[in-house]
């Protein structure tokens, strides 16, 4: 059986009506804009460009800060794209900003906030973000905060899946000796 063509659409022209969103990435506003949502203060979506961890998390603090403060006011969805795995410090900006939307869950959560990370693989494409953050931006992807959500490309290794060898038989007891 053939599979589609990867990356396929998951939603829909129409989508997003109605959803306001802000972001720094060309290729996520494109899909955005696509689905009908429009340039506004609804969503924000920052790509981290460095993997500084210091200036990543200032960058995107500062971006959150522009974007949702005061939280009371916002009711807003903010997504934290991190850099793709490599060294230890993408590695540890992953994890900085993991960490910064999951505090940020607990902090803001009275007032509807919903901050998520997007850990995109090695081999993650623009198209692969931009439909994650649509999906995050719909009522479908509401129930979502305080999450990384870790995106592994089928254009890149995958681990294998574990094997499902089959239980050695099972041998009756040997019978007592009888005296």
């Amino acid at each position: 059986m053939d599979s589609p063509p990867y990356p396929a659409a998951v939603l829909r022209a129409g989508a997003l009506d109605g959803v306001e969103f802000e972001a720094d990435d060309g290729a996520v506003a494109s899909r955005l804009e696509a689905l009908g949502a429009t340039r506004g203060a609804g969503a924000l979506v920052h790509r981290a460009t460095t993997t500084d961890p210091q200036q990543a998390l200032d960058d995107a603090w500062d971006a959150i800060r522009a974007h949702a403060l005061p939280p009371e006011a916002t009711h807003r969805l903010i997504v934290l794209i991190a850099p793709p795995p490599g060294d230890p410090h993408a590695q540890a900006t992953r994890a900085g900003l993991e960490n910064l939307s999951r505090t940020l869950s607990i902090e803001w959560a009275r007032h509807g906030t919903r901050p998520v990370t997007i850990l995109p693989g090695t081999h993650t494409t623009d198209d692969e973000l931009a439909e994650l953050v649509a999906f995050l931006a719909s009522p479908a992807g509401a129930y979502y905060s305080g999450c990384a959500l870790t995106l592994r490309s089928p254009t890149g290794p995958r681990p294998s899946p574990p094997s499902a060898s089959p239980a050695p038989p099972r041998t009756p007891p040997a019978p007592s000796p009888s005296g």
